[in-house]
């Protein structure tokens, strides 16, 4: 058997055949398609690859397929209305969205609560609470982006200014007052500050230079040498360290004299004066020793 060809006129009827009010082609348009060439070879349509031409304007859509932009499709085949897709493929009105979790557009980061924690302890002197607190802040700030940086940095330096200063004053302070008994002489042998010597007391031993503690001792035992006056110089300006030596040393001669103790044996007369640091804390004083030779 051979196989039939398709026929070689356009497909469907001919215009106007599909009863009254179906119109038929426009004026002077011309047949729908064009009329097979007797010369080529009978051929189907549309060819394969390609569709139907759209009809002329004037033709109702085919039965079945709602008209464009009715709840049906669009230009370009796409849904288009209510619950349909608009013009390109996209939902109209709707756009990307952002991912869960994601920066936010004008998304802000709050302050560290370590770092405020830092910045209190640091205030109140509690040192190792505020530099443990700070070294995590600061570590966490890092990792997460949050604010408080600056606070951590100033509750850690207020907490090493506590220190320095805890360090300043003792070293000020010096040792402490030297046991004394109910009339006031020293017990035990002990080093103290030389602002702490009174008359009376006796000392192990005196060394020339700049004298900060001095060691005291009962002075029913052998010993260096022996207090028997302290004054204060005049207030003032720091005058110079060769005016305080001669105004110490005079002050000290002319004390002697007026004791009017010879010493047992050969001695002779020593001098702690203040220095240019100590002057500028308020430290006037002067003490006067008698020592053997």
């Amino acid at each position: 058997m051979e196989p039939t060809p398709p026929p070689t006129g356009p497909i469907g009827p001919p215009p106007g055949s599909q009863g009254p009010g179906h119109p038929g082609p426009p004026q002077g348009s011309g047949p729908p398609y064009p009329p097979a060439d007797p010369n080529q070879p009978a051929q189907s349509y549309p060819p394969p690859g390609q569709s139907y031409p759209p009809p002329p304007q004037g033709y109702p859509p085919p039965q079945g397929y709602p008209p464009p932009g009715q709840g049906g499709y669009g230009q370009g085949g796409y849904p288009s209305g209510p619950g349909g897709y608009g013009q390109g493929g996209y939902p109209p009105g709707q756009g990307f969205q952002p991912y869960p979790g994601g920066n936010q557009p004008g998304q802000r980061r709050g302050t560290s609560t370590l770092a405020i924690l830092t910045f209190i302890f640091g205030l109140l002197a509690a040192v190792p609470v505020a530099i443990v607190l700070g070294i995590i802040a600061l570590t966490k700030i890092a990792k997460t982006g949050e604010k408080g940086r600056g606070l951590a940095i100033a509750g850690m330096t207020f907490a090493g200014l506590w220190v320095a200063g805890f360090i300043a004053a003792a070293a000020l302070a010096g040792p402490s007052e030297p046991d004394r008994d109910a009339s006031g002489q020293v017990t035990t042998t002990q080093n103290v500050s030389s602002n702490k010597l009174r008359v009376g007391d006796c000392v192990t031993e005196i060394k020339e230079g700049e004298v900060r503690d001095i060691k005291v001792q009962p002075c029913n035992q052998p010993n260096g040498g022996k207090v028997y006056a302290v004054f204060n110089l005049p207030a003032g300006k720091w005058p110079g360290l060769t005016q305080v030596q001669a105004a110490a040393e005079k002050g000290c001669t002319d004390r002697f004299k007026t004791l009017k103790q010879p010493a047992n044996q050969p001695s002779d007369i020593w001098y702690l004066h203040p220095t240019e640091d100590s002057w500028s804390l308020g430290d006037h004083g002067t003490t006067c020793l008698v020592a053997p030779k």
